[in-house]
């Protein structure tokens, strides 16, 4: 109940009684002039879910997400607390990982569920999004699938007034062009409101990269060297739509539709060189690589919320969407002597299928608790033809493989969650979720799969203000999260490299990888100043049991890589997040709004020795920190500074990945140059600091080493925005 409904209540029976007695006495002769009262307004504080919510939940506006005239979402995501982007294939962008961990840890969802099968963040922009909420631990109403936590994306919706832009942009990165161009449109007329966004782009890019590769015998004596090149070139094209709409019907029942739909093409050319001074030189010494990539996707989703009388309500959505996928590779390769020895051919057709539909029925209010009861049940189809062509060349024979394969996840899943208000300073979240896996899947070249997977995850979160303070809080959660295996971990049909050997290996599913599940507790201490200042201080732990890891073996002559369930981990980290003007740390210091985000991660797998025995691509410790001033009226600077550590992990007994150190610079300068107008000015990666990964395998037969080196390059864009 609002400050003010509170105090017209108070005031009601006064104002009656006043009445009244008026009422009785006579009327005057002549009637005195009227008196002007002051109009006064008592508001409470603003609601800050990220303060009073009880389950813990950081969220950041359009505002923060456009700041820096970012191209892309994930390149904005980047710089968000705990958030850590990885090492692209080129052309396309990193895995997006919490708490250092990616490859199936973090859980992407888009409006609340995880995203589509097969959906491609690329495809996002800051101007479609209307915030992005860091989730450290899960509710019981979002899938469990978050070991390291999950990360939802909230697509525009909806519009509070009536607005139109257009933003026009141009970059330019080694060479290469990235131009852009958004409207968006906000309508709000009565009992309706919607909005839609429309993008192009075009994202060119062009990657170069070295690489040595040695190999020692078991006594330590060189027996290898080789050197590489990689230069890659091409473009990416996008357009996208994202219209929503949003209605108060005459009942009162809300109904909200929501789109988003594009169609990409990507192209890339790859040219690989080796050279080998010392030992015998690769078969293909050379060769040729050239990518295309045509995808048209589209989710649409419809929520019907029906409010009640007695203060119940109940939510449904249902949820349709699938992609189609066009791929087409071409490569040759030749000999050192320069004939050509490899003519491949593969062509692949995939196209997908989701039916998602969710409930949730929300009890009137009973003393301090708020229940909710609902379930959510889904169905993905994946048909995929993929053809695989080696024409004869030379002395050898061309064969055919044809690997075409469907398959069908099912999805069902209910839960419970209630959030208990105990007294004015301590709250309490509790919820159970319990959801079932079917997964099916035939195809050529390999046995059906049929497996049937259930999870129960509870879940308990708290929230206690700490008594004698008005800003100091602290939050636990115990939490019961999964990690389950993707589909092409799943299916056993082999993906072949093109010089077979450890460091490069072909790459086979395991049909019977079990799920990760994880136990873990999240412990934070919070507190907030004046002006916007706040601080975040925390430590999580997680126990994980069959840990899904990497595995090379030699089969039938060739060494195959494929995911295997080993024993238990135990990953734990520490997060700091703030956020202060500097005149409140410095009397006098110019108005300069600083914000820093730390987090320090480790792990160790228990049957891998060690050491560097951690989770797989696990960033030990990643920061940020970034400053805005108003130079004057109309005119702001502001710059970020991101760093990640690198280095090795052995992912499995004597088979390590060295990734990346991260160290990247972006600036920005904003100029509103009229009614609306804004002139944006930045520079991404300003540093274009060289990234060194690698792999190393230690064998009974030696030692083998592969160190990569990419240039990585500037970006200059210059975005206009517009109002219409």
């Amino acid at each position: 109940m609002s400050s003010t409904f509170r105090i017209v209540l108070a005031l009601s029976p006064l104002c009656a009684a006043f009445s009244s007695a008026a009422q009785s006495l006579p009327a005057p002769s002549s009637a005195p002039p009227p008196t002007e009262l002051e109009a006064v307004q008592v508001q409470g504080p603003a609601y800050d879910p990220r303060r009073d919510d009880t389950a813990t939940r950081i969220v950041f506006g359009t505002d923060a997400l456009r700041q820096f005239g970012d191209i892309g979402l994930v390149d904005a995501l980047k710089r968000l607390p705990g958030i850590t982007v990885g090492t692209g294939a080129p052309g396309r962008s990193g895995a997006l990982s919490l708490r250092g961990l990616g490859a199936g840890y973090t859980q992407i969802l888009l409006n609340g569920q995880k995203a589509p099968a097969g959906f491609d963040l690329d495809s996002l922009t800051p101007e479609m999004v209307e915030r992005v909420e860091i989730l450290r631990a899960p509710t019981a109403d979002q899938r469990a699938e978050a070991i390291a936590g999950s990360i939802n994306i909230v697509l525009a919706a909806g519009a509070r007034k009536d607005t139109e832009q257009l933003s026009l942009a141009w970059g330019r990165s080694n060479g290469q062009n990235t131009p852009s161009v958004s409207w968006q449109r906000n309508r709000r007329a009565g009992h309706r409101s919607s909005s839609v966004t429309a993008t192009a782009s075009r994202r060119e890019f062009l990657v170069e990269e070295t690489g040595t590769e040695r190999v020692w015998d078991r006594q330590g004596t060189p027996i290898a060297l080789r050197d590489t090149t990689l230069r890659a070139g091409g473009n990416r094209d996008v357009l996208s739509l994202a219209p929503s709409l949003e209605t108060t019907l005459e009942n009162g029942d809300i109904l909200a539709l929501q789109g988003v739909a594009d169609a990409s093409r990507f192209n890339r050319t790859t040219a690989i060189d080796w050279t080998t001074p010392l030992g015998e030189p690769l078969r293909r010494a050379r060769y040729q690589q050239r990518t295309r990539i045509e995808v048209a996707q589209a989710t649409g989703s419809a929520t019907w919320t029906r409010t009640f009388e007695q203060g119940s309500a109940f939510t449904t959505k249902l949820r349709l969407g699938g992609n189609r996928e066009r791929y087409t590779y071409r490569e040759q390769g030749y000999a050192q002597q320069g004939q050509q020895n490899l003519e491949d051919h593969t062509d692949a057709r995939l196209t997908v299928r989701e039916l998602n539909s969710t409930g949730k029925y929300t009890l009137p209010g009973r003393g301090r608790h708020a229940l909710q009861l609902g379930w959510e049940a889904s169905e993905d189809r994946r048909d995929e033809a993929r053809v695989q062509h080696l024409l004869p060349v030379g002395d050898d024979a061309g064969w055919i493989s044809d690997l075409a394969f469907d398959a069908r996840i099912r999805r069902l899943a209910v839960y419970a969650q209630d959030d208990l208000t105990l007294s004015e300073r301590w709250s309490l979240y509790a919820g159970a979720r319990w959801e079932q896996i079917e997964t099916r899947s035939d195809g050529s070249g390999f046995s059906g799969i049929h497996r049937r997977d259930q999870v129960l995850s509870p879940v308990l979160q708290s929230l206690w203000k700490i008594p004698g303070t008005r800003p100091d809080q602290l939050r636990v959660a115990l939490t019961r999260t999964y990690r389950s295996p993707t589909l092409a971990a799943l299916i056993p049909r082999p993906y072949t490299s093109t010089n077979n050997r450890p460091l490069n290996p072909d790459e086979r599913g395991n049909p019977a990888l079990r799920p990760e599940l994880a136990t873990g507790v999240d412990l934070s201490y919070e507190t907030a100043g004046k002006g916007g200042a706040q601080l975040s201080v925390g430590g999580y732990v997680r126990r994980i049991s069959d840990v899904i890891r990497t595995e090379t073996h030699l089969q039938e002559g060739r060494w195959v890589a494929s995911p295997v369930n080993g024993g238990a981990a135990t990953t734990w980290g520490v997060e700091l997040d703030t956020a202060l003007r500097l005149p409140q740390l410095i009397t006098g210091a110019p108005d300069v709004s600083v914000r820093f985000n730390a987090t320090a991660n480790d792990s160790r797998v228990e049957d891998v020795p060690g050491p560097d025995n951690r989770l797989d691509e696990q960033v030990r410790f990643s920061g940020t920190l970034g400053a805005d001033y108003p130079l004057r009226t109309g005119w702001t600077v502001g710059g970020s500074y991101t760093y990640r550590t690198g280095g090795t992990v052995q992912v499995s007994p004597g088979q390590f990945e060295i990734s990346a150190y991260g160290r990247e610079l972006d600036l920005y300068s904003l100029w509103s140059i009229g009614a609306r107008s804004k002139l944006r000015l930045s520079i991404n990666n300003a540093l274009h600091r060289t990234l060194r990964t690698g792999q190393r395998r230690i064998s009974e037969d030696g030692i083998e080493q592969l160190q990569r080196q990419r240039n990585a390059s500037p970006l200059l864009r210059l975005q206009l925005e517009l109002p219409l």
